[in-house]
């Protein structure tokens, strides 16, 4: 094993950390420091410059283009394996620039990474040489798009150009790929699939990496001569935890986008490219006993290098994936994000705010507030305006609607970017019931429209951006249209950002109105104040095409955040307080509270996550379902969760929480998972949760609140087999079981105050109630090229009815056995074109 030497910084007068640390408490200005930077630069060597004064990397690390070689692909023999043993390798610039980022130490890490570029008229060639000892190796595979702790090179291509937008690529060894999209200033997304090649190697001292990115999947500006780009590439050592990273650009560091390492292109100009996806499948349902077989296609047409035009006829949104099992017995809808391919394609510019984005690596967001929410597209048809006499049957209400096709046009000209989406539904039927008697209801499709436009500048090292987007939901029984208007900024010095979202609706001849702003401000590094503020009116609806979680809210909240690395015994704390405080428009407080969580990483790098919560009394409005607004008392909330290194062979886990039900009863919750990966092919994961609730306050019917104490059993299992890098056979089953036994009943009092109790008359019937979902999928899939796909899936689920003399076991015995959905579907999609 070779390691590096490590240079070490010199503590003397006129060394880079003392001019850093004078900077960064605001003694000396900006531009002072980077002349100071600079000429120490010259003095003392780029590398120690790094090393004492983080934030200078990103001042100075990126101000000259790199210039790599350019080749014609008729003279490019190189297969992408994995191997770097091809000798036009050796012809280029070894670069070794790399330093730790996470936890943000930045110092040179223990091994080499020698990164290597070169281009053609066709695409980039990355090759990476990873120095490493190969006993500590993490070789892992998992389905695309999965991050999991193993090692791994990631790659960001910004081809805006300007930090506007980029592309990122990870080959993690073992050969999984993993690509997404990213927004300014950090915002990742693994929401993109592009066609493009990666492989991983193990070699006699480590292992290597090679990509062949074409330029034709990738939208970038039309230029004339030099295109300039941009790039960021890290090294992820599982076995240390630890990511290295060119330029060191740290998540605690304010900037990302606008400080990537410059590169300049000799006329790239890429060539159109059309990719036809035919595709064919056979669902046979076990339960009606029918098979159906469907076929069509999508087509991806880039013209130019800053235009895009996507069509889908007769798609097939077939269910190849499982969403999780949810019990959600409250008035806000549960958000799931988008999986089919078409609407992931191009979709970043309908993302309008940070508050859109939900899906980037370590992203928590699980509410978004987003205009365009494409679920809904092919989602649950609209509600029958019928008789109460008429009832549906089973999951008739439930099921997605068949779409006749859609349309999606993305593009850029100058200083503005672009997007058109248009989409059509076909009719629903439905089994219903009517006095006994079965018939078939008829559900009209809806009309889906999308229009975008953004326009975006950089200058003086800062960005600001407008933009305006309108949505329009068509149906014969009502309209829905959405108009927005959405601003960023983000100062030149990259320590605020601000974005802002006005939103207006029209709804079924109802207008409503609302909007909402973050303000964030890094102090310095690893120091971050966020203020945000909403106010959205009680007759705003953007649902019908968009998510919110809620209207009728006035938010006020603030964070600060601390990031802490290299600390005695500790390798990183991030502490994080938050404010939180909601009215309605009436000057109800519907939301309070004071958050404070830490997460510890210790030397043997497991973690352990805590927080502590309180929130003050509020006013309920939501839950009774328009029958009444009722007082909530104050509760508390505390919770921990311990985990292991998740390098190891063997990982698991475990938590308990506590808290307080809405009026006043205690409950607790624990947690574990246990992970094991006895080799790279195979993995099986087993993770339970459990809640013991005493007080769980649910809306009943009218006016009437029932409590409950409830136990609630929610495992998970997942299994992975992989034949080949390309070919995975995968299991995954989950199961929600809760029994309920009633404890008292209220009453929303005519009059604002609390729930007011009341006795049931002697001889009622109990409300207890159980519950019993459970989803279960065998899936094998294999990558024929890229993008390229044979599905074999067998999906089954149930919702059994209520049962609360059952035990747990009978209850998840007839989770299996009383199904009402059980589909075995194989599907052929395959990429023909340039």
């Amino acid at each position: 094993m070779i390691i590096r030497d490590i240079i070490q910084p010199k503590l003397l007068i006129g060394s880079p950390i003392i001019y850093h640390r004078l900077f960064v408490f605001g003694i000396i200005p900006l531009k002072l420091y980077r002349l100071i930077t600079q000429s120490l630069i010259r003095q003392l060597g780029l590398l120690s410059i790094f090393i004492c004064a983080g934030d200078a990397l990103a001042l100075d690390a990126t101000s000259q283009p790199l210039i790599f070689n350019k080749y014609r692909q008729a003279d490019i023999s190189i297969i992408i394996d994995g191997g770097l043993d091809e000798p036009i390798w050796k012809a280029q610039t070894a670069y070794d620039n790399m330093l730790v980022t996470d936890p943000d130490i930045l110092k040179p890490g223990i091994y080499k990474t020698q990164t290597r570029f070169l281009y053609t008229e066709k695409g980039l060639y990355v090759g990476v040489w990873n120095e490493q000892d190969s006993a500590t190796l993490v070789s892992r595979l998992s389905s695309r798009d999965r991050y999991i702790n193993r090692d791994g090179i990631s790659l960001t291509i910004d081809t805006s150009g300007e930090g506007l937008y980029a592309y990122w690529f990870n080959v993690n060894l073992g050969g999984s790929l993993i690509d997404g999209t990213v927004l300014p200033e950090r915002q990742f997304s693994r929401q993109w699939d592009g066609a493009w090649q990666g492989a991983a190697a193990e070699t006699e001292d480590g292992w290597s990496a090679e990509m062949f990115l074409p330029w034709s999947m990738m939208a970038m500006p039309q230029v004339s001569e030099h295109r300039k780009m941009g790039f960021y590439i890290s090294r992820k050592v599982a076995y240390l935890d630890e990511r290295w990273s060119w330029p060191a650009l740290a998540r605690t560091q304010s900037i990302f986008m606008s400080a990537l390492q410059p590169f300049e292109l000799e006329e790239i100009k890429p060539q159109q490219q059309f990719v036809f996806y035919p595709f064919g499948s056979s669902t046979f349902n076990n339960i009606e006993k029918e098979t159906d077989y469907k076929s069509g296609f999508d087509i991806f047409w880039r013209p130019s290098s800053n235009m895009q035009l996507s069509a889908t006829l007769n798609p097939d949104f077939g269910s190849v994936e499982s969403d999780d099992v949810v019990i959600n017995l409250t008035a806000f809808e549960t958000f799931f994000p988008e999986k089919r391919a078409f609407f992931l394609e191009g979709n970043d510019i309908f993302i309008t705010t940070p508050r859109s984005r939900v899906g980037g690596p370590g992203s928590s967001r699980s509410r978004p507030t987003t205009l365009v929410n494409t679920r809904r597209i092919g989602g649950k048809p609209r509600d029958p305006d019928v008789p109460d006499e008429v009832e549906f049957e089973g999951v008739e209400l439930s099921q997605p609607s068949q779409l006749e096709g859609a349309v999606k046009i993305t593009g850029q000209y100058k200083a503005f970017r672009y997007g058109i989406l248009a989409a059509k539904e076909d009719d629903t039927k439905m089994d219903a019931t009517v006095l006994g008697q079965n018939f078939r209801y008829l559900q009209d499709g809806r009309d889906f429209g999308v229009v975008r436009l953004l326009y975006e500048n950089v200058s003086h090292g800062g960005r600001r951006s407008l933009g305006w987007i309108s949505t329009m939901v068509s149906h014969p029984e009502a309209n829905a249209v959405v108009h927005g208007v959405d601003a960023h900024l983000l100062s030149s010095d990259k320590k605020w950002l601000w974005d802002l979202q006005l939103m207006r609706s029209e709804v079924d001849n109802e207008s409503g109105a609302g909007g909402f702003t973050d303000l964030e401000y890094n102090q310095s590094r690893g120091v971050k104040h966020k203020l945000s503020f909403d106010w959205l009116n009680d007759k705003l609806d953007i649902n019908d095409l968009g998510f919110i979680r809620r209207n009728d809210a006035i938010n006020f909240s603030y964070r600060f955040r601390l990031t802490e690395s290299d600390l005695p015994k500790l390798r990183e704390r991030d502490s994080s307080f938050r404010l939180f405080q909601g009215y309605n428009t009436d000057g109800e407080v519907i939301g309070s509270g004071l958050f404070f969580d830490r997460n510890w990483t210790f030397m043997n790098r497991s973690r352990l996550f805590a927080d502590l919560n309180y929130f003050p009394k509020k006013w309920d409005d939501r839950n009774s379902d328009d029958n009444g607004t009722f007082r909530v008392e104050d509760r508390w909330q505390a919770k921990f969760f311990w985990k292991s290194d998740t390098a190891k062979v063997l990982a698991f886990g475990f938590g308990a929480g506590v808290r307080q039900e809405d009026l006043g009863g205690w409950s607790q919750g624990y947690s574990a998972f246990v992970d094991w990966r006895p080799s790279h092919r195979f993995f099986i994961s087993l993770a339970l949760d459990y809640q013991n609730r005493d007080g769980w306050l649910l809306h009943w019917d009218d006016r009437q609140f029932i409590t409950f104490k409830a136990e609630d059993w929610q495992p998970k299992l997942e299994m992975d087999f992989f034949l080949t890098a390309r070919q995975q056979l995968r299991i995954t089953t989950q199961w929600a079981g809760i029994k309920a036994r009633e404890q008292d009943v209220y009453l929303v009092p005519l009059r604002k105050g609390a729930l007011e109790p009341v006795t049931k008359s002697p001889g009622a019937a109990s409300d207890d109630f159980s519950i019993s979902r459970l989803t279960f999928q065998f899936r094998y899939r294999w990558e024929i090229a890229p993008l390229s796909d044979l599905f074999v899936v067998y999906t089954r689920g149930s919702n059994v009815d209520s049962a609360p003399d059952e035990d747990f076991g009978t209850l998840l015995t007839d989770a299996w056995t009383e199904k009402i959905v059980d589909v075995f579907i194989v599907k052929l999609r395959y990429r023909l074109g340039s």
